[in-house]
């Protein structure tokens, strides 16, 4: 549904937006992206065509919209009020404008192009734009869906000007799904003259998962521009955020577009582009109803999370300041406050939420977080329609005490064997501090020691530092590194972006350092002494791509080559969007619930990249540090109570047998009667089936999660 705030209805062809003082502004628009050269010959088949000349519908534009505000959820399923365009149509690719489901009970946007016949008039595009003239706006749009295996760029057109083949001018926000090999892409901003990309001047290294929905935000004052993207769930802090500066295009039209950048116009599957959107906004300002880094929800009247404490990927947070949040519809619309549900770990704790102020601006917390704990936390949020938002991030509550303390063993990543098997047990910190300064080093510390190939480590490159400069072990193909620049504008002094520094190294002036530039198979060794324990482990990396790192223990001689292993688990690390958005990830089982590793003395571990050695996850990881902790004894995740009457009391039932992975229980059968119930944290259990056989009763149950 188009909304348009302080303005009459708009024709398709002809209009004309009022403005204060009677000033207007007229423009002629037409619009047509790619960079290829116009011809006046279109060659067909191997013949020429007679020669022809096309001209694009041209509309005036009389007057500025700089302080209106349009917005279009698109649930009538039109685009009454947008221009479309198609410039293939005559060389048999039209463009598709549809109106798909948006999984949510909506409408969203649709924009396909077919690969032409000819390449004469360049690759598919598609585009759809507001005839409405900006120069200072905030623009946000939902990324519903695209197409990954397609090399094209999707996203939006701003300050479009002389819109035409040749002729096009102004700017593109675009996610380059294809930007290096193996499905990375790249968040932009282009400058465009002449109907050409004229450089890139902003851009963030992030790869967005089609699975996932993600809302693209961007805002200009004058000739600065910065863009944001959110994943869906966590609309309180973006994954990437960059700035950008031109002052060539002042003002002009706002639009959807995709574009293929292939080489293989022609090619019916690769040639081709499709994208979906949802829920557009422009305005004049952003909203100050939600505070940076957050953005509103893009379904007016959606219930959703913000000011929320702990902040996404927060380290360190102190467990006794406790979580909170608000839960608000940023209008008169109502959340149903006993409908608030907080899990931590999978555990649902909403009993234990003290929630005040309005119904339509909550106020929620919860005082219950454990010291030195690594936490996913999701909040759900509901209105009194059933409308319903999920908000998903990761924080710890760690502390420099405990991660000092004998019960636990941090490894950094880069601090792997060197000289044949030889390591140091607790080593001191070392490296360059941000002057260039030299912390221990020489044999104290790890800092630039070097590692002898397959049996320190293995790497695929035969280059130091696997092709990039070496920032840590110089002389090794082992690539290190000190926080890196993913993001940023063009010829800024765009800072590093790196982890959460510990203590020890802040007070020396040095960074976190990491491993980066992985692929699969790679190895690295680690020997340390461990107190005899079982042991909960997890890594702290970043990555672009969802990929397996694989933890065993080294069985033979660690200072000979061809050594054995036996598997300890694996990290199965998501991906995070940038590989400087770090976070903890738990080594798992065969069954993929938590491992628990028996340590005891001198151990040598290692840390193999199980991703396959191709484009797909070459270079898209970042390894940071592996943190030991003694196993917890959480409670199992469902218990059996029973009671010799239906009223109760019940009690947990000593004797039951928990098989998970059958998702069955199992306990003697007592007295004449007996009454059994399932409890649960994280799951709603539900009974499937109950028998008895030779004395043993056997449950049989689901769960809803």
């Amino acid at each position: 549904m188009n909304r348009f705030l302080g303005l009459r209805p708009l024709g398709r062809f002809n209009v004309e937006i009022e403005s204060g003082a009677g000033s207007s502004l007229k423009a002629a628009v037409r619009m047509v992206f790619g960079s290829w050269a116009v011809r006046s010959m279109l060659s067909m088949h191997g013949r020429l065509a007679r020669p022809w000349l096309w001209v694009p519908v041209a509309f005036a534009l009389h007057g500025s919209s700089d302080l209106l505000a349009q917005s279009d959820d698109f649930e009538d399923g039109n685009d009454a009020g947008w221009t479309r365009y198609s410039p293939l149509t005559v060389l048999g690719a039209p463009v598709t404008f549809s109106f798909p489901n948006d999984g949510q009970g909506g409408k969203a946007y649709r924009l396909q192009c077919p690969a032409p016949l000819v390449s004469d008039f360049g690759p598919a595009r598609a585009l759809s734009y507001r005839p409405e003239v900006h120069a200072d706006f905030f623009a946000a749009v939902d990324l519903m869906g695209w197409d990954n295996e397609l090399h094209q760029a999707l996203g939006f057109v701003f300050r479009g000007e002389n819109i035409g083949l040749g002729t096009t001018t102004g700017y593109i926000l675009n996610y380059n799904t294809q930007q290096a090999a193996g499905g990375r892409g790249q968040l932009q901003i282009n400058r465009v003259a002449g109907e050409r990309d004229t450089g890139t001047i902003g851009s963030a290294n992030i790869t967005l998962d089609t699975n996932r929905r993600y809302r693209l935000v961007l805002t200009t004052v004058g000739a600065d521009f910065f863009a944001r993207i959110y994943d869906f769930l966590d609309l309180t802090a973006p994954l990437a955020a960059f700035p950008a500066n031109d002052s060539t295009s002042s003002r002009g039209a706002i639009g959807l577009f995709n574009y293929n950048r292939t080489s293989a116009v022609i090619d019916p599957a690769a040639g081709r582009t499709d994208a979906t959107f949802d829920n557009y906004l422009v305005t004049a300002q952003p909203s100050v109803a939600v505070p940076l880094p957050g953005t509103p929800h893009g379904v007016l009247h959606m219930p959703q999370v913000v000011n929320r404490s702990p902040a996404s990927r927060a380290s360190f947070y102190p467990a006794a300041k406790g979580l909170g949040f608000t839960a608000t519809t940023l209008t008169t619309n109502r959340v149903n406050t006993n409908a608030i549900r907080l899990f931590l770990n999978g555990a649902d704790v909403s009993a234990k939420l003290t929630v005040s102020g309005s119904s339509s601006n909550a106020n929620a917390t919860f005082g219950g977080l454990t010291a030195n704990t690594i936490y996913e936390g999701r909040i759900i949020l509901e209105d009194f329609a059933g409308r319903r938002s999920t908000n998903e991030w990761t924080f710890d509550t760690l502390t420099e005490e405990f991660l000092n303390s004998a019960e636990v063993k941090v490894i950094e990543a880069e601090d792997y064997n060197y000289e044949g098997g030889k390591f140091q047990d607790n080593p001191p910190v070392s490296g360059l501090t941000g002057a260039g300064a030299l912390v221990n080093g020489n044999g104290v510390g790890y800092y630039d020691l070097i590692g002898v190939p397959e049996v320190d480590y293995f790497d695929a490159s035969s280059n130091p530092g696997s092709g990039a400069a070496p920032e840590y072990r110089s002389a090794d193909f082992v690539g290190t590194q000190a926080g890196s620049v993913e993001s940023g504008g063009a010829g800024q002094a765009n800072p590093r972006q790196n982890d959460t520094p510990r203590q020890k190294y802040a007070m020396r002036g040095l960074p976190e350092y990491q491993v980066r530039r992985t692929e699969g198979g790679e190895w690295m060794n680690y020997t340390r002494n461990f107190a005899s324990g079982d042991y909960n482990v997890y890594l702290r990396a970043a990555g672009r791509a969802p990929q397996p790192v694989l933890l065993s223990r080294v069985t033979s001689d660690r200072t000979k080559p061809n050594q054995t292993t036996s598997s300890l688990g694996v990290f199965q690390v998501p991906n995070t969007g940038l590989i400087v958005n770090y976070r903890f990830v738990p080594l798992t089982d065969d069954s993929g619930k938590p491992a628990v590793v028996k340590l005891s003395a001198l151990e040598t571990l290692r840390l193999t990249m199980g991703g396959p050695q191709d484009d797909s996850t070459q270079h898209t990881m970042t390894l940071n540090s592996l943190l030991f902790v003694p196993a917890s004894s959480a409670p199992p995740e469902i218990q059996l109570e029973s009671a010799a009457s239906v009223t109760g009391p019940f009690a947990v039932d000593s004797a039951a047998v928990v098989d998970s992975n059958r998702s069955a229980i199992t306990v003697p059968a007592s007295g004449n009667y007996r009454f059994y119930r399932l409890r649960a944290d994280s799951f709603l259990p539900m009974i499937r089936s109950v028998r008895v056989v030779n004395g043993i009763v056997t449950i049989e149950y689901s769960g809803v999660r």
